[in-house]
């Protein structure tokens, strides 16, 4: 509910001042190619989130690239329907299929936000470089961007690193919950803590920050592609600067297929340099309809694919005469057994 409010409040912010009939004259004016383009950009982006994923989780344990990849589907999806859905989805169905504690997984999800974090700070750097007059919102959301990398980096060395501190906040926890509640805990907390062991391994984080570049590179392109089908060709700092805005805004709710946080990041974003909202939100909505919706298709059909294999797997692991409440079934009811 709250996601369908912002996203509405943000539809409005973006629609605000602008001529209706001059942004259907721009989604008429769309070119078919750069639009058509945005998909593989998207489906690439996926597909490197994906092998990110198995290499984070490469310490923790041996999971098949194809699982991870329709897992992503599924949790984008999921994010797309309602906000912040997905990564629960995912981890659960990692851990369930691999035989890992789903804490430790979640924990894994925990580490690429840090780094897309980081890549947003790396590349709202770069756009410092490139153009230091950025509008506040910008600088805002980059110094947003860097304060979640500092408080998530702080929380896994908080919960990795024995201190005093720590010992004495654990101690006053003891004494105000009861045993139980704590002993069941303290073991999910364990199991959390090996989804951090690839920040461990200098070459894994090495590889882990490239491939996050290399990820969220294609998005950059996507919106690129988005404003060129719309007529107008962005600079690197402006579609970045749309990513970055894009990236903070989905840290709130988001109303579904993220109506709403997109289209204010396009119209902000490139208001820096074009005096019309028109085309920007024509981009926006390029976005929305070659990038997100088929993403949501796309994990749906990845939904229905795991429940067919679920559903297989279940009738050939049922004992022979029982029937799926748990009762037995008499023989001559069984296909095969006739009566004599």
């Amino acid at each position: 509910m709250y996601g369908i409010v912002i996203g509405c409040l943000f539809f409005w912010f973006s629609l605000r001042g602008i001529d209706i009939h001059s942004v259907l004259e721009s989604l008429r004016a769309v070119e078919l190619m750069p639009a058509m383009l945005v998909l593989p950009a998207g489906v690439l982006f996926m597909l490197i989130k994906a092998w990110r994923w198995a290499v984070i989780l490469g310490p923790v344990a041996r999971v098949e690239l194809p699982l991870l990849h329709s897992a992503v589907y599924m949790g984008t999806a999921a994010n797309l329907s309602i906000a912040h859905s997905g990564e629960l989805l995912r981890a659960m169905l990692i851990g369930r299929r691999s035989h890992v504690a789903t804490t430790a997984v979640l924990a894994s999800i925990g580490v690429e936000r840090i780094f897309d974090f980081m890549v947003v700070v790396a590349l709202f750097g770069v756009l410092l470089i490139i153009d230091p007059q950025l509008p506040e919102y910008v600088a805002v959301a980059g110094f947003i961007a860097l304060f979640l990398v500092w408080a998530g980096l702080l929380t896994i060395v908080v919960l990795s690193v024995p201190s005093k501190v720590r010992y004495h906040l654990r101690l006053l926890v003891i004494s105000l919950l009861p045993e139980k509640f704590l002993e069941l805990n303290k073991n999910q907390l364990k199991r959390g803590l090996v989804g951090f062991s690839a920040l461990s391994n200098p070459s894994i984080v090495v590889n882990v920050f490239l491939l996050s570049v290399l990820q969220w590179g294609c998005i950059v392109s996507a919106i690129w592609l988005c404003a060129y089908s719309a007529g107008y060709a962005l600079t690197i700092s402006m579609a970045i600067s749309v990513w970055v805005l894009m990236v903070i805004g989905l840290t709130l709710p988001s109303s579904p297929a993220q109506l709403g946080t997109t289209q204010l990041a396009f119209t902000l974003g490139l208001s820096m340099a074009l005096n019309e909202t028109q085309i920007p939100f024509a981009a926006s909505v390029v976005y929305t309809v070659c990038l997100n919706l088929p993403y949501m298709f796309i994990g749906m059909i990845c939904w229905i694919w795991f429940g067919k294999i679920d559903r297989r797997v279940a009738l050939k692991k049922w004992p022979a005469g029982i029937d799926r409440r748990g009762k037995k079934v008499q023989q001559d009811s069984l296909p095969g057994k006739e009566k004599s």
